[in-house]
């Protein structure tokens, strides 16, 4: 299963080229995973080995320098006369990994570098300019519902697929067969916003297991990106402010409002969220403006990366428990993000009179607006910020993302799609 995650073909395809791949992502979303699997595709007979920067002897090698490094791959049984793929995991903790990278990426160009971080801001900060044209960056997620569903029950992938997808409909219109998926589908999708898409988690079926595993991640973030590479003292505080984002996902972030309510101050709350931004556990999502300079000025609003870790950070999961607005809404966002459009496109509206469009994707310049609705629909609903949004930009397609309800309407000229949330 883990051999069809999102992004593997993509990298295997750069494993011939001359660029250092580079893939980053939170803790356990399967990094270490996709670099051996991308390994084993290597041809019969070809040469690899895998590092992990974790062990300190390993760590103190490679900080030498690129001929300690070369030198122990030979004591490996590294023949240089022919192309050598070197993995090295965890490649945040060097001293100075652009120097390293840069060095055997030019001077040894028979190693080709697969390294893996878990976090961006260690990453950006240590990675210097001299990797520029160098490199490929990919950024690994957690699972989406399909990579979800994969996992869990292949057959209910099928039908999902055959079902559409948010990108089909928006193509297409609805499918026939959406509504029909969703006694197939609703369960998987009511576990899936309870426990997210870890991929050690989805793995395991008793709820006491996944709760403690998505303790695990949560302490393991706080103990090794966040204290020690970060450097920050007051986790108490960091770890106050983390709780009460999570309840607060989808609502707009006011920087002076935290401040007062965790009792830190303004610069130490854009400290944490910078933090909490650079290694991949939340999302500040800025509001799209046909006037680029007002987008700058504006609120954004919070999104967790993965709906299960948001659910651990605000306390004990209830397996059984119905998932709430915020919760449905950090699951339109992860799909929009993972799934279909790329992250830096993903925007939402909102007006000085509070009209407010859930999501803006920009699609080739022009505006899809995406709303989402937490019930079930008997019948076709536009609220009245969607209906502000259409007239003030004629958009040619809109969303309407609800329980079950699947169909069409025109408001104007703009056709509006009702899609299932199953089906995103």
């Amino acid at each position: 299963m883990l051999n069809k995650r999102s992004g593997l073909a993509t990298i295997i395809r750069f494993l011939d080229g001359p660029e250092v791949i580079v893939i980053t992502g939170m803790r356990q979303v399967g990094k270490t995973s996709i670099i051996r699997l991308a390994l084993d595709s290597l041809p019969e007979g070809s040469k690899s080995f895998y590092l992990d920067l974790e062990d300190m002897n390993l760590l103190d090698i490679c900080n030498k320098g690129a001929d300690s490094l070369v030198g122990y791959l030979k004591l490996l049984g590294a023949d240089f006369s022919g192309r050598v793929v070197v993995a090295i995991d965890e490649i945040q903790y060097l001293k100075n990994p652009s120097n390293l990278l840069k060095h055997l990426h030019d001077h040894h160009p028979q190693i080709k570098l697969l390294v893996s971080g878990s976090s961006s801001l260690e990453i950006r900060s240590k990675f210097s300019d001299s990797l520029a044209g160098r490199k490929v960056l990919f950024e690994l997620d957690t699972l989406s519902f399909n990579e979800f569903l994969l996992f869990r029950d292949p057959n209910a992938l099928r039908v999902k697929e055959n079902a559409g997808s948010l990108a089909d409909t928006v193509a297409n219109g609805p499918n026939e067969h959406a509504t029909l998926s969703g006694s197939i589908l609703a369960p998987h999708l009511a576990d899936y916003l309870v426990w997210g898409g870890f991929p050690g988690v989805t793995l395991h079926a008793e709820a006491e297991r996944k709760q403690a595993l998505l303790r695990d991640i949560h302490t393991s973030y706080i103990r090794k990106d966040i204290k020690d590479i970060a450097n920050i003292e007051d986790v108490m505080g960091y770890n106050r402010l983390l709780q009460l984002l999570a309840g607060q996902c989808g609502n707009l972030v006011n920087i002076n409002e935290l401040s007062v309510t965790v009792g830190l101050s303004i610069n130490t709350v854009k400290k944490y969220l910078f933090l909490l931004e650079q290694t991949y556990i939340l999302t500040l999502l800025r509001p799209w403006h046909s006037n680029q300079r007002k987008e700058l000025t504006k609120m954004p609003k919070v999104y967790f990366n993965d709906i299960g870790l948001r659910n651990i950070a605000r306390g004990a999961i209830q397996p059984t428990s119905i998932p709430d607005g915020a919760q449905i809404e950090n699951f339109v966002f992860c799909e929009l993000k993972k799934h279909f459009i790329p992250n830096e496109n993903l925007h939402f509206w909102r007006t000085a009179g509070g009209a407010e469009v859930d999501f803006i994707v920009m699609r080739d310049g022009k505006p899809l607006p995406i709303e989402v609705k937490e019930g079930a629909l008997k019948r076709p609903a536009v609220s009245r910020s969607l209906r502000s949004f259409i007239s003030a930009f004629s958009p040619a397609t809109a969303v309407v993302v609800n329980a079950t309800l699947s169909c069409s309407i025109t408001i104007e000229q703009t056709s509006v799609h009702f899609v299932p949330l199953f089906a995103l």
